[in-house]
């Protein structure tokens, strides 16, 4: 992993559910908060498609993407993509993520985090890519 550059933590807004022609359902979850290296962020987590069957205590993880839109202190705007991980931990409403963000600017942030659902909030550490 490479050098830390800064926590992030975001608020829950809240969840679209939809559902693609295969009857799979995928979760948008959309957060707003800070990020120590980019100011005030607004982004969505979209985890799925996953069969209705496996929408209960059996999905324990699978991909996840990350859109950002980052708005920083010196008046500009960021925004950013990603696709990564994210798994549960066993016995806890606790979701695990780690993804790799490719930045409108070029650059890219491996950012390593955790959703605690039951108090809707998504925390994190960013960092470098070596």
């Amino acid at each position: 992993m490479g050098n830390e550059l800064g926590k992030f933590s975001l608020e829950h807004v809240s969840n679209v559910y939809t559902q693609d022609a295969n009857g799979d359902i995928s979760n948008h979850t959309n957060w707003k908060g800070s990020s120590d290296i980019s100011g005030n962020v607004y982004g969505t987590l979209i985890f799925g498609p996953n069969d209705l069957m496996d929408m209960n205590d059996n999905l324990a993880g699978g991909p996840v993407k990350w859109i950002v839109q980052a708005f920083l202190p010196n008046g500009s705007t960021l925004a950013g993509v990603d696709n990564g991980e994210w798994s549960k931990k066993p016995g806890e409403h606790i979701w695990k993520l780690d993804y790799l963000i490719q930045i409108s600017d070029g650059s890219k942030v491996r950012s390593v985090g955790e959703i605690h659902l039951d108090k809707l909030i998504f925390y994190g550490t960013d960092y470098s890519v070596d």
